[in-house]
């Protein structure tokens, strides 16, 4: 057929339904405003917005009003604090084969030293500025130059903080509490003991300390086997072994409480070949020791007394001098009561000022501090005369150094210049009796003066002769002056 040129501008209708005629009293001929294809372009056109609005809010679009993520402040896990070491190392002293600080610096304690992962401990401290913040980190190993951040105290008009510390619950053997002052070289270190808990049955009496005795009675292990006893932990050396009779139990035994972690703690029961494992829950009383030291002041070189009481029977007490850490000063064992009888060591010479001494029990970490005092030597000398003509020799009396030390005897003349002259040695009481024989000189009659200084102690004396001279002199002088 031929093309019909009329028609060849009109649209050519996709589908039956574009060309349906309106119903009657519609205007003729008229189209559908919508089809089903548009209103499915439609709907997907607003799938697509929606799409794009849910990307830009989660992208933090329109000026970051929205915000889906849930990454809030309190989600994000605090960074690493990173820890100061300070510019230089504490002058030490040596307290027979140990080195100990010179002087009491910033110094923490934890207590109970030994903690509950997840529990609370008490961290107290000293030697820092006062009304500074002091920052308390967590850290792995002593290498170790980060920490994790876990708490920051203000100290007070003495320097002193007492605040509490939430123990993490994955906290690991050997941990590192640092306490650092901000803007300052002033950092302490203190060891975090922790033990675990495990779950609970029942037992006779469920609070004691360590060395109490309580009753159990236990069933259903193998028959004859041993049963290892562990206290707030399982593992390690059991701190009591019993053996199960023909039932696998015992209707009654008595045992030791044994150290553990302050607080809520457990008693667990272990068979050692079937693995038996029963469980009482049980309150560990804290421990709270007494530290004496006698007398409170006296010098260096000097014999000082130390007691103790309240740790656990038989336990090692560790005691340090300006240090709550690493190798003790020296150590002591507990009695069976828990007691530590008199130990007594010489106080080094390089100790002057106040002291502090700490006791820490080796196994419960229990802690207790107290100081004593340093007083300088304040030692004197007399001369065998206050004057003499040249040639006459002057020797001196002396008293108050340090028992069996060298004393050095400096003379000075008119411009201050001081001259070392002799060195000799006082007896077991610090004295010495016409000692330092010094020859006086034509340069001398217008008066010399005398240093005696200890070896030891660095103690020193001062003595003179011809001084009226001088001073005569010097009044002469003046009054020709007025003249």
């Amino acid at each position: 057929m031929p093309e019909n040129p009329e028609n060849r501008d009109k649209d050519i209708p996709e589908s039956p339904e574009e060309n349906e005629q309106a119903p009657p009293g519609e205007t003729g001929g008229m189209k559908r405003w919508f089809t089903w294809k548009k209103l499915l372009m439609i709907a997907i056109a607003l799938v697509v917005v929606g799409s794009l609005v849910q990307v830009i809010a989660k992208s933090g679009g329109f000026g970051g009003a929205l915000n889906t993520t849930g990454d809030n402040a309190e989600n994000k896990k605090s960074a690493p604090k990173e820890i100061k070491t300070p510019s230089q190392k504490p002058k030490t002293v040596e307290l027979g084969d140990q080195k100990i600080p010179q002087a009491s610096g910033p110094i923490i304690v934890v207590n109970p030293g030994l903690v509950t992962p997840g529990g609370k401990a008490t961290v107290e401290g000293a030697g820092f500025d006062a009304k500074s913040t002091v920052d308390l980190f967590l850290k792995t190993s002593a290498k170790q130059s980060e920490g994790k951040g876990l708490a920051t105290a203000k100290t007070d008009r003495t320097g002193s903080i007492n605040t509490q510390i939430a123990v993490p619950e994955n906290v690991s053997k050997g941990a590192i509490l640092v306490a650092q002052q901000r803007d300052a070289d002033k950092v302490a270190e203190a060891q975090l003991v922790s033990g675990g808990v495990v779950g609970s049955v029942k037992i006779n009496k469920a609070v004691g300390k360590p060395g109490d005795s309580v009753s159990l009675s236990i069933r259903g292990f193998g028959a004859g086997e041993k049963i290892d006893v562990f206290w707030g932990r399982v593992g390690g050396k059991p701190d009591a072994s019993l053996t199960a009779d023909g039932s696998g139990g015992m209707g009654r035994v008595d045992v030791k409480v044994g150290v553990a972690p302050t607080g809520a703690s457990t008693l667990i029961l272990v068979g050692e070949k079937s693995q038996t494992t029963a469980t009482a829950p049980f309150q560990i009383l804290g421990l709270y020791p007494t530290l004496k030291s006698s007398p409170y002041a006296l010098k260096a070189g000097q014999q000082i007394s130390v007691s103790a009481g309240g740790f656990a029977p038989a336990e090692r007490v560790l005691y340090y001098i300006n240090n709550a850490s690493g190798v003790p000063a020296f150590t002591a064992t507990a009695d069976a009561n828990g007691n530590v009888g008199s130990v007594s060591f010489d106080v080094p010479f390089g100790l002057e000022g106040e002291q502090s001494l700490t006791a820490i029990g080796d196994r419960t970490r229990a802690v207790v501090r107290t100081g004593f005092q340093v007083m300088p030597y304040t030692p004197t000398a007399e001369p065998s005369t206050y004057s003499g003509k040249a040639g006459t020799s002057v020797s001196f009396y002396v008293t108050g150094f340090a028992a069996n030390e060298t004393v050095t005897l400096y003379a000075g003349g008119p411009n201050g210049d001081a001259k070392k002259i002799t060195t000799f040695q006082v007896d077991a009481k610090g004295e010495a009796e016409a000692v330092g024989s010094y020859p006086v000189t034509k340069a001398d009659e217008g008066g010399v003066a005398f240093k005696l200084v200890g070896s030891k102690s660095g103690g020193e004396a001062k003595a003179s002769i011809n001084a009226a001279e001088q001073e005569g002199q010097g009044d002469q002088g003046q009054q020709g002056q007025g003249q």
